[in-house]
């Protein structure tokens, strides 16, 4: 089966070295933090990405599709009607070929590239971070200069299928309100693998010192989930150890003492978390690499401090394969973001 990407046992040292690498080059910059380094890498990677179309992005077609993000996630039950129309608008005005962008990124584009990346509603997170930016957006450049020239050689064997798998896919989920995020470049890959990797270092002090832990699975992580027994909770469904054969019920029972709870999209995760949630608890993210960013300023915007895992590969139908298979994860990774 081809995936976009694929990890093997070297990953999360690969990772860790890129990780060093980027962040002694981030220290030559005027940068308060490693999470402001982090940021500027985000706005250049996506601004290098997307700046081209977000340059010619009609102004009333931003502000029908951002309305609509904020509707669908006030109003869940309308999904599928806006999905359908977010889908057909996102397909026509946003998804174009990849043209790479060398125009100055101003102030002025910086908000027209936040002006895109809103319509898109993939990057809901993110938006707070780069209205709020205050360095210098030259140095963002030259980040994503040195990240383009790097990444390839730090993490190019576990996007060598994304090539590949797009063009045998070229016409999947168009007209869909995916579009943008099926169809993401090799490089935002990279950026949430080594944006995944930045954050676990940013959170890890505040994750360790808080007094309860969760692990947050997503639903392809469950053996069998059309029979799952699975019980909703204030912050997901809790399992009911239905299943030995089952991944969640194997980390449930190997961590007696954490919070586990399955979320089935990530948009969904936190809707229920409480004052004491934001004052006690820290979490371990599993999702797959280009939810990672998102998914964990989501957590941190929340003052829940986030660690992350990766799935081994993508294992849903909602987004990649024709039919769900069975999420992994790496166990020693996750171990090792637990260390309680």
């Amino acid at each position: 089966m081809l995936f976009p990407y694929e990890l093997n046992n070297s990953y999360y040292a690969t990772v860790r070295d890129f990780g060093d690498e980027f962040l002694e080059f981030s220290r030559r910059f005027d940068f308060r933090d490693d999470e402001e380094a982090l940021e500027a890498l985000c706005i250049g990677v996506y601004w290098y990405l997307y700046g081209t179309t977000a340059l010619d992005l009609n102004s009333n077609i931003h502000q029908v599709l951002a309305n609509l993000s904020q509707y669908r996630r006030a109003f869940p039950e309308d999904k599928q009607f806006i999905d359908e129309l977010r889908g057909k608008l996102l397909t026509k005005f946003l998804f174009k070929p990849f043209q790479k962008n060398d125009e100055k990124l101003t102030p002025e584009n910086l908000e027209l590239l936040i002006n895109f990346l809103e319509a898109t509603g993939d990057y809901v997170d993110q938006i707070p971070h780069f209205r709020n930016f205050t360095c210098n957006l030259e140095d963002c450049l030259t980040l994503t200069k040195w990240f383009c020239k790097n990444s390839h050689r730090y993490l190019g064997e576990y996007t060598s299928n994304l090539n590949e798998y797009l063009e045998s896919n070229a016409n999947n989920h168009l007209m869909e309100e995916d579009v943008i995020f099926y169809h993401g470049h090799e490089l935002e890959y990279h950026l949430n693998m080594l944006g995944a990797e930045i954050m676990n270092r940013i959170f890890r002090n505040d994750f360790e010192k808080r007094p309860r832990k969760a692990i947050i699975l997503p639903g392809c992580m469950n053996a069998n989930s059309k029979k799952c027994r699975a019980k909703e909770d204030r912050l997901g469904d809790v399992c009911t150890l239905c299943n030995p054969k089952c991944n969640v019920y194997k980390i449930v029972k190997q961590y007696p003492e954490l919070e586990v709870y399955i979320v089935s999209h990530e948009s969904t995760a936190f809707k229920g978390a409480r004052r004491e949630d934001m004052d006690e608890l820290g979490i371990i993210g599993i999702t797959c690499v280009l939810n990672l960013i998102s998914g964990g300023w989501k957590s941190s915007n929340m003052s829940i401090p986030p660690q992350c895992v990766l799935l081994e590969h993508v294992a849903c139908k909602s987004h990649w394969l024709d039919e769900d298979i069975y999420g992994s994860i790496d166990m020693d990774a996750l171990k090792s973001k637990i260390r309680i």
